[in-house]
């Protein structure tokens, strides 16, 4: 569930910076041909005042002006410069050619924007032709698309930076719904299997309880009658001592303090645990590898293999083994345990994990078992941050690998 939420996150983020970058584009595409126009119009306008100056004060107008941001040129009717505020006119080339002089000439005013290479950036003109037949020319960079995103930076910042916000509450709102729905979901399926696993030996205790009470038992079958009572009984004790320990995972509230463990004794002590069940079922139960110690939760760590070791032998195949290794691999601790059992398929590699999932139930009713061993590995391993790898071969065996 973690790995789908990050999954969302980003593509929730993904798609709305996506969006984001698109709107930005078409805004500074549109921002941009404004402020071009309205640099145009200011220029103009002051391409016309200077203008004004010149026919009233001559180039003693200009001169005295020769500070301003604006490129200033003063044109006479053949093109030839008179007055340039940044170039020496003798040095410059005929204007007649220009765009915005043959406009100003013909129509009384002109405007362009092209590269100069002159003041090497791309450039506005403005020129102007005065009663005397010259023409006022100004001139001024035309902002980049560039240097205006600079300019909105900060505000694009803080949109963005408060769109994300937004995208990872309205994320974690929506999966913490999901979770809710979900957990709700398991919490109903966990009460209904509880239910039914709960019932099924309490029907056969009474059942046989109401055979010996009326007296339908015979004398030499009361012992076999009063042995399938106690082992109903065993069962349910087992499966409200696993669905205790679930809960416990589940709340956090197992005892998580920390102790130096060794795996190969704490094997040892699984063998020991489970050799009457072994030989009941003729199975053999093997330990290799070597000493191995770890920091962990020792009762935790006991559950895990006892439980692997515990299905192991109740899906192991008549005179089969169960091998439990103990070993490091590249200096993490680990244990497996390997049966010659009926396997487990592909597709059920993960769903074996979930509560009350059996593989094969009719294999699974035969055996006994509260359906509750796996989930109990997957939570003890989570809390020691350990991976589970299963591999199996049908009709052949499985190996389950914890790796810490």
């Amino acid at each position: 569930m973690q790995r789908n939420l990050k999954v969302n996150i980003f593509v929730l983020i993904g798609v709305a910076i996506a969006g984001f970058i698109l709107s930005v584009s078409v805004i500074m595409s549109v921002l941009y041909n404004h402020f071009t126009e309205v640099q145009q119009s200011q220029l103009k306008m002051q391409t016309q005042m200077v203008a004004q100056g010149v026919l009233h004060e001559g180039v003693s107008y200009l001169e005295a002006i020769e500070g301003q941001e604006y490129r200033i040129t003063w044109i006479d009717g053949d093109g030839q410069v008179l007055f340039d505020n940044q170039n020496s006119p003798y040095e410059m080339e005929n204007h007649l050619e220009r765009e915005e002089i043959i406009n100003a000439l013909s129509d009384g005013y002109g405007s362009s924007q092209r590269y100069s290479a002159t003041m090497m950036e791309k450039m506005l003109y403005s020129a102007y032709k005065i009663p005397d037949g010259t023409i006022i020319r100004l001139a001024m960079p035309q902002s980049t698309i560039f240097s205006l995103l600079w300019k909105m930076a900060g505000p694009i910042a803080i949109v963005l930076f408060v769109l994300i916000a937004v995208c990872i509450f309205i994320s974690h709102k929506a999966t913490r719904k999901a979770d809710e729905e979900e957990n709700e979901a398991m919490r109903r399926e966990f009460t209904a299997n509880v239910s039914h696993e709960l019932k099924s030996p309490l029907h056969v205790i009474s059942g046989y309880a109401e055979l010996i009470e009326n007296g339908m038992v015979m004398p030499e079958d009361t012992e076999l009658f009063a042995k399938k009572i106690r082992n109903e009984v065993q069962r349910m004790i087992q499966l409200i001592q696993d669905i205790i320990t679930l809960s416990r995972l589940d709340e956090s509230k197992e005892n998580m303090t920390m102790y130096e463990v060794n795996l190969y004794q704490l094997a040892l002590g699984v063998k020991e645990k489970l050799s009457l069940t072994a030989e009941k079922n003729n199975i053999t139960i093997e330990i290799i590898g070597q000493q191995v110690t770890m920091k962990g939760i020792p009762h935790l760590l006991s559950s895990m293999l006892y439980n692997l070791c515990d299905n192991a032998i109740k899906y192991n195949s008549q005179y089969g083994t169960v091998v439990i290794e103990v070993n490091e691999d590249y200096g993490r601790p680990m244990f497996s345990v390997r049966d010659t059992g009926i396997g487990i398929a592909k597709s059920d590699y993960q769903r074996i994990f979930e509560r009350f999932y059996r593989v094969d139930k009719s294999h699974s009713k035969a055996v006994g078992g509260t359906g509750l061993g796996l989930s109990i590995v997957k939570h003890a391993a989570k809390l020691h941050n350990a991976k589970i790898e299963v591999d199996s071969i049908i009709g052949e065996g499985t190996l389950i690998t914890v790796k810490f």
